[in-house]
């Protein structure tokens, strides 16, 4: 390993780098704090309470089941946009990965976990190139948004939601400008020839239409499959909504609340649910299945996966640094 490697790992592991991380999770945790006293300023607390105790049960175990059978999608879809750069994973090791991401979501803001999660395949396959890594990453990440964003412009015009189809729509515009200038970066000014590896490994992914299609399909149906947790949950305090509303809003919703302002989304994804769910519900049952939203796909996904993550970090410490 070269001097410069071992200096930017024990920089990570330096004061300056943790008081540095813990004040960014300081203003975080603070703004999440402010976001959520203004929205308790609007709705009535007691409100919220009394929902949550008369909530429907059964439908809170339909959301915590699909809840625990995501994982196993997401880890199908990781496969297929592996197998796309070339990489061919056994589906224990995908699901490894996709359970390490999401308790990676606890720690970084915006779902960044999704990213990250990638990095920790090195301990297992130390041979795989980083730029297959980073490729395979901005794939997955670019199609999701993609797919999410389509699930929500399509349901929002079918229910005339017009502000959560704007969102959505625009959303998935951009991401799909993103994906087609991808294989192009390596012709931009500057910073081209360090995107050249990605930029080719995204165009030979792309040579790979079917098992693209593949994973782009199982994307759309993992993304239904998340809307349909809020789906169930809002249904849990109003049964009159239907799953086509839950389509519609989520991801808008999700979209704001990836702004990495506050922990988790907390307050913002809350407070646009409520806002676009506005004349269909009370503000009070958004909030409630929100907060139920976040307790179900953060944090219990995320302490799922977190022995997968220890374990991952106590070899990464254990393991010999290789000289060059």
């Amino acid at each position: 390993m070269t001097h410069s490697k071992l200096s930017d790992k024990n920089y990570s592991f330096s004061p300056e780098y943790r008081k540095q991380k813990g004040f960014v999770f300081f203003l975080r945790a603070t703004a999440a704090v402010t976001i959520i006293t203004i929205l308790f300023q609007i709705i009535d607390i007691e409100k919220v309470r009394t929902e949550l105790s008369q909530a429907n049960w059964t439908w809170i175990i339909y959301a915590l089941a699909i809840t625990c059978l995501s994982p196993l999608l997401a880890a199908i879809r990781l496969k297929h946009f592996l197998t796309t750069m070339g990489v061919s994973l056994s589906h224990n090791l995908c699901l490894k990965v996709s359970l390490l991401g999401l308790s990676l979501n606890l720690l970084i803001p915006a779902r960044g976990g999704d990213l990250a999660k990638l990095a920790l395949l090195k301990n297992d396959l130390p041979n795989l190139p980083l730029q297959t890594l980073i490729s395979t990453a901005l794939l997955e990440r670019g199609f999701d948004i993609l797919a999410l964003g389509l699930i929500g412009l399509t349901s929002g015009l079918i229910i005339q939601a017009p502000e959560a189809a704007i969102i959505a729509g625009i959303v998935a515009s951009i991401a799909a400008i993103g994906l087609a200038v991808l294989p192009l970066a390596e012709s931009l000014p500057v910073v081209g020839k360090k995107l050249r590896p990605i930029a080719q490994n995204i165009a030979i992914a792309y040579k790979y239409k079917k098992t693209l299609l593949y994973a782009f399909l199982t994307a759309v149906f993992f993304w239904i499959l998340v809307s349909s947790i809020m789906g169930c949950l809002l249904k849990a305090f109003d049964p009159n909504i239907t799953f086509l509303h839950s389509f519609a809003v989520t991801p808008a919703s999700i979209f704001v609340g990836l702004v990495p302002v506050s922990l988790w989304g907390v307050g913002t994804r809350d407070g646009a649910l409520a806002y676009f769910l506005e004349g269909i519900t009370a503000p009070e049952i958004a909030i409630s299945a929100g907060f139920l939203y976040t307790a179900l796909v953060y944090w219990l996904l995320g302490l799922l996966g977190t022995p997968f993550l220890l374990f991952a970090k106590r070899y990464q410490k254990g393991s010999t640094p290789i000289q060059n």
